[in-house]
This record gives C-alpha cells, sequence and structure tokens, in this order.
C-alpha cells in the first residue's frame, strides 16, 4: 500500500483529471442534463490512489465539496508473499478458483467484493440521504481495478 505512482501514473492521474472536468462541462452546458457543481470525492488509502487524487483534483477542485478516504474500496491483499511459495499459491488458486482462493495472511475476490458491496450499500446509494451533508450531484471514485469491476 505504499507504492508510488510512476511518471506514467502521475501523467495519467492528471489527465484522467481534466477528461473528468471535460465531462462535467459537457453537464453544465446542455440544458437537457442536470449541472454538476458539487463533487463527493472518495479514495481508497492506498499511496498510489491518494496520489492519483492529488493529480486529478485541480481540474475540478473547485465543484469538490466532500473528501473521504474510505478504507473498503482498497485493493486485494494478497498477504506477505515470499520466494517460492508464490507461485504454490498461484497453482492452488487455480484449482480453488480466483474469485474464491484466499491467500495466505491475504484475502479472496470474495472477500473484497463483501466489503465493496457494504460499502455501495451503506455509503453510496444513500449519500445524498445523510443528516447534515449538502446533497452532491457526482460522486468521483479513485480506487483500483478489482474494486472497480465489483462496482460494475
Amino acid at each position: 500500500n505504499l507504492i508510488e505512482l510512476s511518471g506514467m501514473g502521475v501523467d495519467e492521474a492528471d489527465f484522467a483529471g481534466e477528461r473528468i472536468e471535460q465531462i462535467f462541462q459537457l453537464f453544465d452546458k446542455d440544458d437537457n442534463l442536470p449541472s454538476i457543481r458539487r463533487v463527493h470525492l472518495i479514495v481508497s488509502p492506498f499511496e498510489r490512489t491518494v496520489q492519483t487524487s492529488y493529480f486529478m483534483r485541480p481540474h475540478f477542485d473547485h465543484r469538490i465539496v466532500r473528501t473521504e478516504v474510505e478504507t473498503r474500496i482498497r485493493e486485494q491483499e494478497f498477504g506477505n508473499l515470499q520466494g517460492d511459495e508464490f507461485q504454490s499459491f498461484r497453482d492452488e488458486q487455480k484449482t480453488v478458483g480466483r474469485f474464491w482462493y484466499r491467500f495466505p495472511t491475504g484475502e479472496s475476490g470474495a472477500d473484497v467484493y463483501d466489503r465493496v458491496k457494504s460499502w455501495w450499500f451503506e455509503s453510496v446509494l444513500p449519500v445524498n440521504n445523510r443528516v447534515g451533508y449538502e446533497p452532491v450531484d457526482a460522486l468521483v471514485v479513485v480506487t483500483h481495478g478489482l474494486t472497480t469491476r465489483f462496482v460494475l
């Protein structure tokens, strides 16, 4: 979780922020679409996602009303895998199935699915019904590949 963005990752994050702002502007200009003025930014706690949000944010910072670091959308925890053991765990994963196999001291795809589902139902669906918070027009979520696939 301390892995930092590469130079290319920084460029991609900057481009993503620019593209998100362009999409928001399309909404703002089209009378048939709602304007996007209030954005809730949600970020995985891993270093590379925090850095991604840092480089994306300047492009649409004027819209952000809330930023939240959410542990339930972090990447799958593979555990402490070192040396030759890793390949034997990968072989066992093929037998058990990628979704169901839980790495020693790690988690399975099913574990990730359960926490992402919890986040979706407890935080995303009721986002505009939270007492003490003004409604938002959009959520921007900075997370990881597997987590994103479970949301979609």
